[in-house]
């Protein structure tokens, strides 16, 4: 995404209106399809008993030959995109799984993201388009979502990344590496399953399994996206393979479970990742896929689930994990892939069930706020003052008055707004710009007002144009400078 030296961060945004969600995150569907309930920010807590014995994640997580497994969700891109802005996290592949996605669709589209910010040598797999055994697939309208990359168009749209089949890419990857390798897994756990298949002997040189999915004490997800689903226990990376998610329980590896149990405990509000816009072209996806999510949906508070559990990977202080055994069920019934606690067995996995919330969103904003580039703050003079006039929604008119502060400073507050004809007013931070365009989001509301973001387009006759993009459509109009 080396494109501009002017912090560039719209470029992403008609793909971000679509990339809220991943693998464990409530979902709103096309409109073809019934709205979905929105998900409590906690999951009700199942009476049980919790083991109090720990175990710190072995080995030392610090420089990490690292192969990335996602099943195609847009937290789990996101996730991606941090452990490439961690400098311990050395990426020996990427590949992506049965799952959320059509895996040979949505690898192309992450060959074009990972050549946009500079990571294009990284070697690209693709699993097979189905799981090992019986399973639950995830609705069609989001697969075909995933399979438009969230209807953003990606620079060199038309070119072709080789790929390689994701089991060979892994037993290779693996076998060829002179030290163990660690495994980020946020899908499915398909094409690990199918590379223990392949060659069991790759287990030697793995060094440790982090798998962000399942539910262990709380309950399951998957009416999150199919309401009338009659099963509550299961979570979405485990239904839809639980025959590869037995198999690689059972293979002996020395494995670490982020469940929703832990990703239902990590909130962050909007005003928490304001320092991301500052940092460098990845972090301002990241914000803006959660600006975007608070935005356009309106949430006052969010989850995160693969991103948070990449985070617990890298920085093990994050989370003391409970050795426990766990089986997953593979028969059909209301309770397909639900991982079910065996208290008198020896335990065959490591889980986090109370991660350090607040130490995860240090080392988030640390990542993301901190940039290697070279990045030139743009002048805010072209919108400085005060503007009104006449904009559109539908051809419905209302006035706007804009006032931007000479003192304007990106990430800070420094301007107001009051649509004096639907009673909206409140403040703006200016978080960022791509080319001449300004963008600022909106704070302090009045009731009047909806969910979106706001930009200003300085014009060569010396207007602005503004223009308002959210739950109300798009708002635009041309705005004059007062005297």
């Amino acid at each position: 995404m080396n494109r501009e030296k002017l912090l560039p961060l719209m470029i992403y945004s008609v793909f971000l209106l679509s990339f809220l969600t991943g693998c464990g995150a409530p979902e709103k569907s096309p409109k073809e399809t019934p709205t979905l309930p929105p998900v409590p920010p906690t999951s009700t807590s199942i009476p049980t008993r919790i083991p109090t014995s720990t175990v710190e994640p072995t080995p030392s997580v610090r420089n990490i030959s690292l192969i990335y497994d996602d099943d195609g969700s847009r937290d789990g891109t996101v996730a991606l995109l941090y452990l490439l802005s961690e400098p311990e996290v050395s990426m020996k592949a990427v590949n992506i799984s049965y799952g959320e996605a059509h895996p040979q669709v949505y690898i192309q589209h992450i060959g074009r993201m990972l050549e946009a910010v500079g990571h294009q040598d990284i070697p690209l797999g693709a699993g097979q388009d189905a799981p090992v055994g019986n399973g639950t697939p995830f609705p069609d309208w989001l697969r075909q979502l995933s399979d438009n990359f969230w209807n953003y168009q990606l620079p060199n749209a038309d070119k072709t990344y080789p790929v390689q089949s994701a089991p060979d890419l892994m037993v290779y990857s693996i076998n060829q590496s002179v030290e163990p390798v660690t495994i980020f897994m946020s899908g499915t756990f398909t094409s690990l399953a199918q590379a223990l298949r392949l060659d069991p002997g790759i287990k030697e040189n793995i060094a440790a399994v982090y798998i962000m999915g399942g539910a262990v004490y709380v309950p399951g997800n998957i009416t999150n996206l199919i309401p009338d689903s009659s099963n509550k226990v299961a979570e979405w990376n485990f239904i839809s393979d639980p025959q590869a998610a037995e198999e690689v329980f059972n293979a002996g590896l020395d494995m670490y479970l982020v469940p929703l149990d832990s990703t239902n405990k990590v909130m962050f509000r909007q005003e928490d990742i304001l320092p991301w816009h500052n940092g460098d072209q990845k972090a301002k996806f990241s914000a803006e896929v959660y600006d975007i999510m608070f935005n356009v949906y309106g949430w006052e508070q969010a989850e995160i689930f693969d991103l948070g559990a990449a985070v617990i990977m890298v920085e093990p202080e994050a989370c003391d994990f409970q050795p426990l055994h766990l089986n997953v069920i593979t028969d059909g019934g209301n309770n397909l892939g639900q991982t079910v606690v065996i208290p008198d067995l020896e335990p065959n996995i490591n889980v986090c069930l109370d991660p350090d919330a607040d130490l995860i969103m240090r080392v988030l904003n640390d990542v993301f706020s901190s940039t290697t580039d070279t990045l030139e703050t743009p002048s805010i003079d072209p919108v400085i003052g005060t503007w009104s006039g006449a904009v559109f929604n539908n051809n419905f008119e209302m006035q706007i008055s804009i006032t931007i502060e000479d003192s304007c400073q990106l990430g800070q507050i420094c301007g107001r707004f009051d649509i004096s004809t639907v009673s909206c007013s409140g403040t703006l931070t200016w978080v960022g710009m791509d080319r001449e365009l300004y963008q600022f989001q909106a704070g302090d509301k009045t009731e009047g007002c909806g969910e979106g973001i706001d930009y200003l387009v300085p014009q060569t006759d010396g207007t602005v144009m503004y223009i308002s993009r959210g739950d109300y459509g798009e708002t635009k109009g041309t705005l004059h400078k007062e005297p």
